[in-house]
């Protein structure tokens, strides 16, 4: 049976549409068949991402409707083998579903026994658009940027999935910058630990990278340069139960790949 995993924050703007895509892609590449469901009725953003606007005929609105089936409405990313996408309606809002919808949808995909994984890339806020990405999750990414006002709406969002029964939660911080952190100007990941009491499944450095592929409707981690592509495949390993280390970005030494992570990072921000 697939496991559904839905892609959260709570707080705007921190990156969850990216760690879905390339979350999504890495795992493919490592031979998992994946499906990613745009979660944002009314703005979705998942096809951009993907570069299939062109592609997208149907939506899970006209499959819930009645007004097409479920593998009309599901597309395979051409540039990624193993990557399928659902998109979500343009012209509807998040009340045009209610929970119950979505438990329906993604059951009629799991019980197809098509995918390993579907990851649903949630909407910002806690109101119904997150009621809608959370109702069929076994599981959560928490995505958070190393700032205060993010980790508090994690904090918030990981209280509202515990209360819906979704237990497995694993953190995403994004954006992360060690040169801000050696200067004290950002939380490091220890913190962030000690502060949500989740495990970390993946450390993102902040990259201008995810600027140039996302307008090319590409996944960053397709860039073999990027240093995120290997950040990424150590998060999709964990995911699926490796123990893998999470890596020292601000303190390792070697001369490994790592120690280039980092330099590279230093060069970027202008430190």
């Amino acid at each position: 049976m697939g496991k559904c995993i839905v892609v959260t924050s709570g707080k705007g703007g921190v990156g969850k549409t990216t760690v879905t895509v390339n979350m999504g892609t890495t795992l493919a590449q490592m031979g998992q068949k994946v499906l990613l469901i745009d979660g944002d009725i009314g703005l979705r953003n998942l096809d951009l991402t993907l570069g299939m606007e062109s592609q997208v005929m149907w939506d899970y609105v006209q499959v819930i409707q009645g007004h097409c089936t479920l593998q009309e409405a599901i597309l395979p990313c051409s540039s990624v083998p193993g990557l399928y996408l659902l998109p979500t309606s343009q012209v509807h809002d998040k009340m045009a579903v209610v929970p119950d919808d979505m438990v329906w949808l993604v059951d009629q995909i799991i019980r197809g026994n098509q995918f390993d994984f579907v990851l649903i890339d949630c909407p910002a806020g806690i109101e119904r658009g997150f009621d809608n990405a959370v109702a069929a999750a076994d599981s959560a990414l928490i995505v958070v940027t190393p700032e205060v006002s993010s980790i508090r709406d994690a904090d918030r969002v990981i209280d509202l999935l515990q209360k819906k029964r979704i237990m497995d939660l694993q953190v995403v911080v994004n954006r992360y910058r060690p040169d801000l952190v050696e200067q004290g100007d950002m939380l490091d990941v220890e913190d962030i630990w000690q502060i949500l009491s989740e495990d970390v499944v993946g450390v993102f450095l902040e990259s201008e990278d995810v600027l140039r592929a996302s307008n090319c409707g590409l996944p960053v981690v397709l860039n073999d340069d990027t240093p995120l592509q290997p950040l990424f495949v150590d998060a999709a390993r964990r995911l699926l139960g490796q123990h893998i280390p999470l890596v020292d970005l601000q303190h390792q030494t070697s001369d490994g790949v790592w120690s280039k992570i980092v330099k590279w990072a230093r060069v970027q921000m202008g430190a």
